[in-house]
């Protein structure tokens, strides 16, 4: 068990098998929600989950509240085009400055 989970004095950190933790988890919104308290997993669902992270949130808020996306999205996802504009801006530089050197010239 990891140290956080160890340490965590409200048990709201835990750790274990994740369909048990997602089931318990399942369970505590369901008795939120019977008292009235808005509440839903987020990272649990195709909507709010980025993948097999296994790490999922029990929110009361909208995610933006947390500064958390509505939507996110794995950085990996977004590395080709990441490449490519740092090779544009590579380019344009290299240009400039072959331009600032022959004017030097």
């Amino acid at each position: 068990m990891p140290a956080c989970a160890k340490a965590c004095p409200t048990e709201s950190i835990q750790f274990g098998d994740v369909d048990e933790l997602r089931e318990r988890a399942k369970k505590r919104v369901e008795t939120l929600q019977a008292r009235g308290v808005e509440s839903y997993l987020y990272g649990a669902d195709d909507a709010t989950s980025v993948g097999k992270l296994n790490a999922f949130f029990l929110l009361t808020e909208k995610p933006e509240a947390y500064n958390l996306p509505e939507r996110p999205v794995l950085p990996s996802t977004r590395q080709a085009a990441g490449y490519a504009a740092a090779a544009i801006t590579a380019g344009a530089l290299a240009l400039a400055g072959l331009a600032i050197f022959r004017r030097a010239e």
